[in-house]
């Protein structure tokens, strides 16, 4: 590396897009893209970081540190090389740490701490960590399989339960929303199979499930409390593993669904207190894309982390002289 103050770049490639932030000195650059369900992921992520660097503007001949967490990794490392390769295309050099999102979800909500983070949006994934270096995850497990609690959860239950109160003759507030966002629910299941909608469209649908809750639809309100019950699963589950359930350690949740804090808090709270009474619910100090640019911090990898966390050298040494 050069004495040149490196460029950082932090990237959160998620379900539904694909967000990254370049910071020099005081200067910041922001960039978006598709998400993972778009195409190549390493597409995504090497243009979101050339627009991030674009929107900067110029600086001197730095090196680029990158930092990348991802989703669809379900917890294995990662393939870098042509992450690499696309990056070294973009005519810099310097350096490459690639993890899944449950990690940068982490930091960017706790830090370097003992304890576990929630991170629900389109999916769902949960990491608990301890003192010694010991992790787990939970979740993660994708639309079909898992992500319970999740934004895709939300959508998916509120659609079903409100085909449900069609079946028995009493539809409501549910069953209208449906039909705004879906059209006609008779011809619904032709239309979902010929053109299956994707998880992050089906988790947009969350928002108006929320907004049903708070105008006082209880069945959209159950279903935010049954999400705050699942998320708090899948964590006590998560703690367990680490054999933290005993130990004061603070929990954070992070992502779009922990936005309605006023209707996933309360079931939230109270499924971690049944399951890990020790536990300490916490507010998460920032979002992944910030613990994405936390991963491009010091020599090292970031302990507990370390066996989470790929890096490579995106330096090309010899066109730079």
């Amino acid at each position: 590396m050069s004495g040149t103050d490196p460029v950082r770049v932090g990237v959160d490639l998620g379900q539904g897009g694909c967000r990254a932030v370049a910071r020099h000195g005081r200067s910041t650059g922001h960039a978006a893209a598709p998400g993972f369900w778009t195409g190549d992921p390493d597409a995504r992520i090497a243009d979101a970081v050339a627009g991030a660097l674009a929107d900067l503007g110029p600086v001197p001949d730095a090196p680029v540190l990158v930092g990348v967490g991802m989703t669809g990794l379900n917890g294995q490392p990662p393939a870098v090389g042509a992450l690499a390769a696309r990056l070294r295309a973009l005519g810099r050099h310097g350096r490459l740490r690639v993890t899944d999102d449950s990690v940068t979800a982490y930091l960017g909500a706790l830090g370097p701490v003992p304890g576990a983070v929630v991170a629900a949006g389109t999916g769902t994934v949960v990491l608990a960590a301890d003192a010694t270096g010991r992790t787990a995850r939970a979740d993660g497990w994708g639309a079909d399989l898992g992500d319970r609690g999740s934004g895709h959860w939300i959508g998916r239950a509120a659609i079903r339960l409100a085909l449900r109160d069609r079946d028995r003759g009493v539809p409501g507030p549910l069953a209208d929303a449906v039909t705004a966002a879906w059209g006609p629910v008779e011809t619904l299941p032709a239309r979902w199979r010929a053109d299956p909608p994707t998880p992050e469209r089906i988790a947009g649908f969350a928002g108006t499930v929320a907004e049903l809750a708070r105008a006082g639809d209880d069945g959209a309100r159950r279903i935010w409390c049954r999400a705050g019950e699942l998320l708090a699963e899948s964590a006590v589950g998560a703690l367990h593993r680490v054999g933290l359930e005993t130990t004061p350690v603070p929990v954070a949740g992070t992502g779009g669904v922990f936005r309605a804090e006023d209707l996933l808090w309360p079931s939230f709270t109270a499924g971690l207190r049944a399951g890990a009474p020790a536990a300490r619910p916490a507010p998460a100090a920032g979002d992944p894309l910030a613990g994405a640019l936390a991963l491009t911090d010091g020599p090292g990898v970031p302990f507990p982390f370390t066996g989470l966390i790929v890096q490579i050298d995106i330096e090309a040494k010899a066109e730079h002289r």
